[in-house]
């Protein structure tokens, strides 16, 4: 039988052993820095937590923690003031039915190169076939290179009445009811994922860069091995999205005919505008598709 801690324990020491030890550290630095960049990139996709529902909240938390003191006419004051809070976004945004009151985001980036992810995809694969789930399960969690973002939203439909409730049962001097109204609001808060591969994110990135260096006449050596640099990148990153499956099958084929077309534009010094269109359009049809699949 296999030992899942030895199967894990290879994937680790084959990642290691891809890069020599020497350019690991200059690796991670820029790997951190896209990372960043890549994070920044999904988190401004999402909604933006608004003051109002914020302030919401946090007056809900003021009002059960007066409760617990017994502050009964504090926790009444701090009621009242969660309700008018979200009376004005109600007003102001009465499309929402959703509030949003915090957006957190996670990082998982996998540091293996695309063949030691293909040879541990197989390997899970080659477990699970085996009715050996749990030593497939450490190394599919490690399968993995995302940005999760997590919205946490109040729903405008229910909240706001179990505030009222809450603040009539305070009124009536029945608190432990409002407590546990309130407790139970807290209870209905909705938290949504939205998870976006990196390989797509940090594409988006790279083409950025390689964009501006190809519409440059007269590139000098440098710039050109500039180029061909962020290039081996981009293929790297396909590379990457394709052995962790983010998209169908031969779904990167396009990515990757499409990149030798680019080279065979921009080799030589040749330069241009509109070089990574399709390039882009493959990338965004690939992280939609990738979305849906997900329900994101």
């Amino acid at each position: 039988m296999l030992n899942w801690k030895n199967n894990v324990m290879a994937l680790a020491l084959a990642s290691l052993a891809a890069t020599p030890l020497a350019a690991q550290d200059t690796d991670n630095d820029a790997k951190a820095t896209e990372n960043a960049a890549a994070e920044t990139q999904a988190r401004e996709q999402a909604s933006p937590a608004i003051d109002e529902a914020v302030a919401a909240l946090t007056e809900t938390g003021n009002a059960l923690k007066a409760l617990e003191d017994g502050k009964n006419d504090e926790a009444a004051a701090a009621l009242e003031r969660a309700i008018g809070k979200l009376e004005v976004v109600l007003t102001q945004h009465p499309e929402l039915a959703l509030a949003p009151v915090d957006v957190s985001s996670t990082v998982v980036d996998i540091t293996a190169s695309p063949a030691v992810i293909t040879k541990a995809r197989k390997e899970a694969l080659r477990l699970m076939k085996d009715d050996q789930l749990q030593l497939a399960r450490p190394i599919i969690n490690n399968l993995a290179s995302e940005v999760v973002v997590r919205t946490t939203s109040i729903p405008l439909a229910t909240y706001p009445l179990a505030l009222k409730s809450a603040a009539a049962l305070v009124k009536d001097g029945k608190v432990d009811d409002a407590k546990a109204v309130l407790a139970q609001g807290l209870g209905t808060l909705v938290v949504e994922e939205v998870v976006s591969p990196l390989p797509l994110l940090r594409a988006a990135v790279l083409i950025d860069h390689a964009k501006a260096l190809s519409e440059k006449e007269d590139r000098s050596d440098e710039e050109n091995k500039t180029l061909a640099g962020l290039l081996d990148a981009l293929d790297l990153e396909i590379a990457k999205g394709e052995a962790l499956q983010y998209g169908g099958k031969d779904a990167f084929e396009p990515l990757k005919d499409e990149m030798k077309e680019i080279r065979k534009a921009t080799g030589d010094g040749g330069f241009g505008k509109g070089f990574f269109d399709k390039l882009s359009g493959l990338f965004d049809g690939l992280g939609k598709s990738h979305n849906e699949a997900a329900g994101n």
